[in-house]
């Protein structure tokens, strides 16, 4: 049997049920194993919504990180049409405070149970150039039976810019305008190939624009004796979704920033 919910914790079943369905459910509702497991999905659903932008790869890789309690079968979505879809295994334990024991007696290890729901986040429709808060995201959270022989995922970890780059960039990066030298130096960052790379040159200057799969980005130009690097986003700026910020060469040649 489904039985749905959304993070607040409000609950919609079926309205035909028979007896022996209610006793079962009420009796879980007080299984101190059970409510622990139902306690970790609604944190695991406050979390999806502060997801910008939904990056599958990246939520499943940071939901492992509760690998105590948490598996994670499958993620999906785009963040748009589909905002996301979670599907995860809950270990749920029986955190009953116990009295103390005694030396000679061997303690009982506390009842754990698993519990398996499928979370989709829920988002209003969103205007151009306006920014969809956390607030106004909600999940919804529904309790299913457990998949069999479906083996958890793993996730790489996020593509991130090294802590390096800005240091490299200036060390690196050619005093004129040579773009087989800058590319070059790019080259020797040795980045994720998530990371997406244009340098090019407009207008007498080399421009680098180094962008990250959530939307940041960072910038660098050169032109004869200089060299700057410097990331494009100001927070004074109008709302726009990471993911949707521009990060091009040309940008960067220009000295742009948003």
């Amino acid at each position: 049997m489904r039985v749905t919910r959304d993070v607040e914790g409000y609950v919609r079943r079926p309205t035909l049920l028979v007896l022996a369905s209610l006793l079962t459910l009420t009796a879980c509702a007080t299984d101190p194993a059970v409510q622990d497991a139902r306690d970790h999905v609604d944190r695991v659903a406050d979390q999806l919504t502060g997801y910008d932008p939904w990056i599958p790869e990246d939520v499943g890789y940071y939901l492992t990180r509760e690998e105590e309690y948490v598996t994670v079968l499958d993620v999906s979505g785009d963040g748009h049409g589909d905002p996301g879809r979670v599907r995860i295994k809950v270990r749920g334990k029986d955190r009953t405070p116990r009295p103390p024991i005694g030396l000679s007696d061997t303690p009982s290890p506390a009842a754990a149970v698993f519990l398996c729901f499928d979370l989709k986040v829920i988002q209003p429709p969103r205007a151009v150039h306006s920014r969809v808060r956390k607030k106004d995201r909600r999940v919804n959270v529904t309790e299913i039976g457990c998949p069999e022989s479906v083996p958890p995922r793993s996730f790489r970890p996020p593509a991130r810019l090294p802590a390096e780059t800005h240091s490299w960039l200036k060390k690196h990066l050619p005093t004129t305008l040579d773009l087989d030298a800058a590319r070059r130096a790019v080259r020797g960052l040795d980045l994720d190939p998530r990371i997406r790379q244009d340098i090019a040159e407009h207008d007498g200057k080399i421009g680098i624009a180094l962008r990250e799969p959530d939307g940041n980005c960072l910038f660098a130009r050169v032109w004869p004796a200089t060299v700057q690097v410097w990331s494009p986003w100001r927070p004074w700026a109008p709302p726009v979704l990471p993911a949707e910020r521009a990060c091009s060469a040309a940008q960067a040649a220009s000295g742009y920033s948003y």
